[in-house]
């Protein structure tokens, strides 16, 4: 990995959200030159720490659902890679805007597969979607289950997931490997996304109020956002040496056996508040969510040798270290190499 990541131009959108900040630092520490686009309407608590610390080579402004510009930043750009990250990704932004969610998801993802298919430059393209593309949300879900959405939300991305397909059957040309990216639910330091569960909990710690929950016992595949990465990177690097357009699930099953309240519940007796704080489950969601969302990763695992490290415990106990952390950018870097070197130690053993 260490080889195949290095003196790339990668392109990132959405660079700067959660996943997309903490992507690009990973993707700067293992030696690449790293571009980011983004409208910047939303900017992560971790994309605020890094934005001065020279991760990008440079950084665009633009709304993805503007083809022209679209077309004028990656058509033209001198980029091998390119990670689609920027969506509309809330659940209740959905429901209150679901026309915003369905050109944003839609049309936006459009947008990107045209204008990467015309830059004869890009190799490779990954295409981040959702865990919640799936018609049945507690079937096992492997790549071949059946597509469905029952809120705008989902609706949005299973619809990006057949265009995507109607693309690489009709537009693609022979030398763009595609490769999706279904996971979701990633947890980890420097969110602080509006309807997060943890920003929620992390700002009531803060505050030393008590913690509302909606939905306590929903059940959700939980996963670290290094390990979520990780399998990014794994999935770019496969498509590219394999030359081959896939679909990967991304979920550590052992995660995906614990609910909401149990998350909660650990990551407050990390935090080791010094006031008794109570937990109140509510039960009165405004919008719909499903109770049960599974995914099966066996193929991730088969194919990439992705292996998630962490349990909810360890993702609860890095997430405090990092928000009680003076120098959360020094925090970062440290533990980003860390575990790039026993992932890799991991892998070779």
């Amino acid at each position: 990995m260490k080889n195949f990541y290095r003196n790339k131009n990668i392109l990132i959108t959405g660079h700067s959200g959660f996943k997309g900040s903490w992507l690009s630092l990973i993707l700067k520490l293992l030696g690449n030159n790293v571009y980011g686009l983004s409208d910047n309407k939303i900017n992560s608590g971790f994309y605020k720490i890094i934005k001065n610390k020279q991760v990008f080579t440079k950084e665009f402004q633009g709304d993805i659902r503007d083809p022209k510009y679209i077309n004028k930043i990656i058509g033209l750009g001198n980029f091998e890679i390119v990670f689609h990250l920027a969506a509309q990704g809330l659940v209740s932004e959905a429901a209150k805007n679901p026309e915003k969610t369905l050109t944003s998801n839609i049309l936006g993802t459009f947008n990107i597969l045209n204008s990467c298919n015309n830059n004869k430059k890009i190799k490779t393209l990954v295409v981040s979607t959702t865990d919640k593309v799936y018609a049945e949300h507690n079937s096992k879900n492997s790549e071949l289950y059946k597509l469905g959405g029952k809120e705008f939300y989902s609706a949005s991305k299973a619809s990006t997931e057949h265009i995507i397909t109607a693309f690489i059957n009709t537009h693609k040309r022979e030398t763009l490997n595609i490769g999706v990216v279904r996971a979701g639910n990633v947890l980890g330091g420097g969110d602080y996304g509006r309807d997060r569960l943890l920003t929620d909990v992390i700002n009531s710690l803060k505050r030393g109020e008590n913690i509302k929950l909606r939905n306590p016992q929903s059940l959700r595949p939980w996963q670290y956002i290094l390990d979520s990465l990780m399998g990014y990177l794994l999935v770019a690097q496969y498509c590219q040496k394999q030359k081959k357009d896939e679909i990967f699930n991304l979920n550590r099953k052992l995660n995906n056996q614990y609910d909401v309240g149990y998350l909660v519940d650990t990551f407050v007796k990390e935090w080791s508040p010094t006031k008794k704080i109570k937990i109140i489950h509510e039960n009165n969601s405004k919008f719909y969510e499903s109770d049960v969302l599974r995914i099966d990763s066996t193929k991730a695992r088969k194919l990439l040798n992705w292996v998630p490290s962490y349990n909810l415990i360890q993702i609860c106990k890095n997430i405090v270290l990092y928000e009680k952390s003076n120098n959360k950018y020094d925090f970062a870097v440290n533990h980003i190499s860390e575990y790039l070197d026993k992932y890799i130690k991991k892998i070779l053993s």
